[in-house]
């Protein structure tokens, strides 16, 4: 008989109901300031997964935002999107960004279910790497001030691997840079495409945590993260599924403990399960494994769910393990809003 799984809880795991509650108010007042600021900069654009120019109008993101979904292949995203100034603006200087950069630092040496799985299968790439290169290069890119580096050199210097890879980081948040958790990584304050254009430097992984569906142009950010990487280098990636369970149950315009596929000016593009493939594809990687491996979706159901959606039916079910097999059966079909990518150049 099969080991029974361990039900692991939104709120033990990730943040507090009044952090959750804190930071997503501060993202609404956040993002009513970037329109009311800079809508008159906002600019449309072509489908970011596959190029497709034609799309249909979908309800506006707190009646502001226009959200729409691709003609060809139904991706969901931001249009018209805020500018490079916009998001400059929002990073750099509103509070939600703070918030959420103080609850990472309170992460740091704390090996809990998020870091701790995210390294483990890192440490298998590199493991995998070295195991053809005595030395190899790693890029974070979105490093924030290192909380995931440092967690990775620590686990590197247990291993006796740190003299055999080198660790770099770049953000476009400059405070975050300024600020790093450790001195044993090095950071850079430096967005993906102003850094290739730059940099003479070249990597063997390349990772980026919840950030592709932050950018206006996701195909030029991976197409530069390509040329980045040496020939046979992979490129590891989380974003959020939004055909994943806790997406599905909560809408965009919905309170939620952590934020949707869209939630402008974040989250300005909704990829999925299905339509990352080719979104790979055309940025030139090989795909080799998609996963869903998100715990927190049937605790976020429950904690935070709408009577509105059928997927509500969940919280009729009272038993801990009983919900740890449904968090398992999630996991394991590729439906869990959390999605985690492993791609070759």
């Amino acid at each position: 008989m099969a080991t029974l799984p361990e039900y692991i809880s939104f709120l033990k795991e990730n943040r507090t109901r009044d952090q959750a509650t804190e930071i997503y108010d501060q993202r609404i007042i956040d993002s009513i300031e970037i329109f009311e600021k800079f809508s008159d900069e906002f600019f449309y654009r072509d489908c970011p997964v596959c190029g497709d120019p034609h799309y249909e109008n979908l309800d506006k993101f707190n009646g502001q935002y226009g959200v729409v979904r691709c003609s060809k292949c139904a991706s969901l995203f931001v249009n018209p999107t805020p500018s490079l100034k916009a998001l400059d603006y929002y990073y750099n200087h509103c509070e939600c960004n703070k918030q959420l950069g103080k609850l990472l630092k309170t992460r740091v040496g704390k090996r809990g279910v998020i870091l701790s799985e995210r390294s483990v299968f890192v440490l298998k790439l590199i493991d995998q790497l070295l195991s053809a290169k005595n030395e190899i290069r790693v890029l974070e890119v979105g490093s924030n001030s290192g909380t995931f580096l440092h967690e990775l050199s620590e686990c590197l210097t247990e291993t006796g691997k740190a003299d055999s890879v080198s660790l770099v980081g770049i953000d476009i948040d400059k405070s975050a840079i300024e600020s790093p958790v450790s001195d044993r990584i090095t950071l850079y304050h430096a967005s993906a495409e102003d850094f290739v254009a730059r940099s003479e430097q070249s990597f063997d992984l390349i990772l980026h945590f919840e950030l592709i569906e932050h950018l206006h142009d996701p195909f030029g950010f991976c197409c530069a993260l390509n040329r980045l990487l040496c020939p046979g280098g992979l490129m590891y990636f989380h974003t959020p599924n939004a055909l994943g369970l806790d997406n599905q149950a909560l809408s965009y315009n919905a309170f939620r403990p952590l934020a949707h596929g869209i939630f402008p000016p974040m989250h300005l593009n909704a990829f999925t399960t299905q339509n990352v493939a080719h979104f790979m594809m055309r940025t030139g990687f090989k795909i080799k494994a998609i996963e869903t491996p998100g715990n927190f979706d049937v605790d976020i159901v429950r904690q935070f769910n709408t009577s509105e959606s059928p997927l509500s039916i969940i919280t009729e079910i009272k038993d801990e393990q009983s919900l740890a097999i449904l968090q398992f059966v999630i996991r394991s079909l590729g439906a869990s809003s959390h999605l985690a990518v492993c791609a070759e150049k």
